[in-house]
């Protein structure tokens, strides 16, 4: 499947705002501090390599993975 820039930006874009639209309603995180939990998450760096492929997932498999990284990070806080 060939995307060009701009139609790969918008699924990436899209992702993003699924995302933290899960992360608000879900977990009542405010709107800025989504933006920024996707933004610096291991899975957006995932999600904006090509290579990866996981920019043809749904949302809902994305913000899985994002889910798993989130609770691993809590994990490891509260064993320091």
């Amino acid at each position: 499947m060939s995307l060009t820039k701009n139609q790969f930006q918008f699924i990436i874009n899209s992702d993003v705002e699924e995302m933290v639209h899960f992360l608000h309603e879900e977990q009542n995180i405010p709107l800025f501090e989504a933006f920024d939990i996707v933004y610096n998450s291991r899975i957006y760096e995932k999600l904006t390599n090509a290579k990866t492929g996981l920019y043809l997932q749904s949302a809902d498999y994305i913000y899985s993975f994002l889910c798993e990284e989130l609770s691993q990070k809590e994990k490891k806080t509260l064993s320091n």
